[in-house]
């Protein structure tokens, strides 16, 4: 499988302390900012920053590595005969044009596997 435009991802609960130290501690460079999703650069490495709604969703043990793909279904086949195990599928909706796929390692180190669809390439 080819994967590319690897992400790393935090869940925060307060989005401008997170993008303020990210960006005034770390120097990492603003790319995108709202109240819900926001990126920072730092060289090629692209940190997006989740809203995470206190009480329903917290800092996830998924989040971390995420990884895009072209075709989700064939990725997760190839991660199942590697070892790999799948925990969930979320689809694209609700405002996310992604379908995602909770994915751990043969070690049970977890990462995400993502699609974009229906906007095009990101």
């Amino acid at each position: 499988m080819k994967t590319h435009n690897p992400m790393i991802i935090h869940y925060v609960f307060d989005m401008e302390k997170a993008f303020a130290f990210y960006r005034d501690t770390l120097d990492f460079k603003p790319d995108s900012h709202s109240s819900g999703w926001s990126t920072l650069k730092c060289g090629d490495l692209l940190l997006a920053l989740h809203a995470a709604v206190e009480g329903k969703e917290g800092v996830l043990p998924h989040a971390g590595l995420n990884l895009q793909v072209e075709n989700l279904d064939n990725a997760v086949d190839e991660i199942k005969e590697a070892g790999g195990t799948i925990l969930a599928i979320r689809e694209a909706g609700g405002g996310a044009p992604v379908r995602l796929a909770e994915c751990k390692d043969p070690d049970g180190n977890g990462f995400e596997l993502r699609q974009v669809v229906g906007q095009g390439e990101q």
